[in-house]
């Protein structure tokens, strides 16, 4: 025991995952990082160094966060749930691959479902309250061709987070989204890789924010660290996107000529 808190963080592994795992651990949480990768889990392991702890498992089986939940719990009061696990497939709906997609919709959509009930049941049980951050995405509020299952399930964890925010709101509990833009992560980086022309695919996709880069993923875990924060205790229901302005354009914007002269871009 001894911790003051104790947080959850689904698919801690790698990416956006990683960055919380260690930004909470910083912050004082005792983190306990849920991954379906063993490699992975090791790695984990090597860097909680006492300050938190992995569990091995896949968030599309509810077994798995209840099993997280209870672990957290060995440490102190769970207070806060970050369901980031998440996958994607490419393809049209007209020729389905009904496997790819039921095992995205079970993994982002289903899995983050069993996290916030695994995290509910275990705030209504403390009678504590406490705070969720459901990794969403872009694609949960843009369109986004061949990818049909991604942006279902995005779309579906905005949805789940708002009805949460409202059904638990009365008794302590926060529920929250992030949706990220293009973020430096592996799949990111690999998706890049495999491109015909990787220099070009990366051009373009810094094209599309107005800031102009891919975003880090610690820039991500800084904003689920506050939502999960007291900083953010009147701030519930809602999907904030870390996307570099990329979602309230309508195009990529140019930039004025006189700007891009005195700042020489």
């Amino acid at each position: 025991m001894g911790h003051k808190q104790s947080v959850v963080i689904t698919g801690a592994g790698q990416g956006i995952g990683r960055a919380c795992f260690e930004r909470l651990m910083a912050d004082g949480w005792f983190a306990v990082g849920i991954e379906l990768d063993e490699g992975l889990a090791t790695e984990l392991e090597a860097i909680a160094q006492g300050r938190g702890a992995v569990v091995l498992g896949d968030v599309a089986e509810r077994e798995t966060h209840l099993a997280g939940a209870a672990r957290a719990c060995d440490e102190g009061p769970l207070a806060g749930w970050v369901n980031n696990a998440g996958i994607a497939t490419r393809g049209t709906i007209h020729k389905p691959d009904v496997r790819a997609i039921r095992r995205v919709l079970d993994v982002n959509l289903g899995g983050t479902i069993w996290g916030c009930a695994a995290a509910a049941a275990a705030f209504v049980e403390q009678r504590s309250g406490g705070a969720i951050v459901n990794i969403s995405s872009i694609h949960g509020r843009r369109g986004v061709a061949n990818h049909a299952a991604y942006d279902t399930s995005k779309g579906g964890i905005d949805a789940l987070t708002r009805n949460l925010a409202v059904e638990y709101g009365p008794i302590g509990v926060r529920v929250n989204a992030v949706a990220p833009g293009g973020i430096r992560t592996p799949l990111l980086e690999q998706a890049i890789e495999q491109s015909p022309d990787p220099a070009e695919a990366l051009h373009t996709l810094e094209s599309f924010p107005a800031l102009r880069r891919v975003g880090e993923p610690g820039e991500v875990a800084a904003v689920v660290a506050f939502l999960l924060s007291e900083q953010a205790s009147y701030v519930s229901g809602q999907s904030i996107a870390v996307d570099g302005a990329w979602t309230v354009g309508l195009a990529p914007s140019a930039l004025d000529p006189e700007l891009a002269e005195i700042y020489g871009t």
